[in-house]
């Protein structure tokens, strides 16, 4: 048998939390476990810092978080890169200047000065679901102190998002959303969401042919153009639709149990 490798984004693709689909329907949680249960991986890929428990129902075989800077299969961490001081002193800098609201994410916590702020809290609603304030996140720090793979900065306009991604962009790798809740996702220069999922499949041996992958927004563009079937979610941006090469139907109707009924009778 030929192993085939799935790569899943989490929010408008298992889950869509701002339409209250919290968890992964049964349809999708049985296709996806019995896909793994014909030898197959399940791979999550996500611009989040941390997997959600909303998605723990389903045990996948491995983990790309902060859209490919933090990789982990088979509970061996492969990739784990962490600004280093320098880093989140510039970034803090430039974030002042346009106003920015950052918030610094690793797996030793949260930093964040910000929690009370309106675009903070939308954010929360947005991806946690909750307005109610955390109470695990570093409010008081130094440079020093902060241990992040990730920062989501928040801006008033997208005119500020731009001045300061122009400021970083060569020291970075960076996704910016500029419609919408305007914001940006910052991490060490190095891998994307897609070249994870591309670093992983090749390091398994699994063969070009046998890699699918399911997004809905613009940080899974290269994901699904570096897998031989990039599946777009019929809920996605016009720009991901564009260059799938299919699309399922949305979050909210089982597009991705849909898929997986197509291509593997499951």
């Amino acid at each position: 048998m030929d192993t085939k490798i799935a790569f899943f984004d989490i929010d408008g693709t298992l889950v869509n939390v701002p339409n209250g689909l919290m968890h992964p329907t049964n349809q999708t949680i049985h296709a996806l476990n019995e896909f793994k249960n014909q030898g197959h991986k399940i791979v999550i890929a996500t611009a989040r810092g941390e997997v959600p428990q909303s998605v723990q129902d389903i045990e996948f075989d491995g983990y790309i978080c902060s859209d490919g800077h933090y990789i982990r299969f088979n509970n061996e961490i492969l990739i784990d890169e962490q600004f280093d001081n320098g880093m989140v002193q510039k970034q803090l800098d430039v974030y002042a200047k346009y106003n920015g609201r950052s918030m610094f994410n690793g797996r030793g916590g949260a930093w964040c000065s910000f929690l009370d702020d309106e675009l903070v809290i939308k954010h929360r609603a947005m991806f946690q679901g909750t307005t109610e304030r955390p109470t695990d996140v570093n409010e008081v720090f130094k440079t020093s102190d902060v241990k992040a793979v990730s920062c989501c900065v928040l801006f008033d306009s997208a005119a500020q998002l731009w001045a300061a991604y122009h400021e970083l962009e060569d020291e970075f790798t960076m996704i910016p959303y500029d419609t919408g809740l305007i914001r940006m996702d910052v991490y060490c220069k190095g891998f994307t969401k897609g070249t994870a999922c591309e670093y992983l499949y090749q390091k398994l041996g699994i063969d070009y042919e046998n890699t699918y992958a399911f997004g809905d927004g613009i940080n899974d563009v290269e994901m699904l153009q570096l897998v031989k079937h990039g599946i777009a979610m019929g809920n996605a941006i016009p720009k991901l639709k564009s260059v799938a090469s299919e699309i399922t139907d949305s979050v909210d109707n089982d597009g991705i149990a849909q898929s997986f009924k197509k291509h593997f009778n499951i």
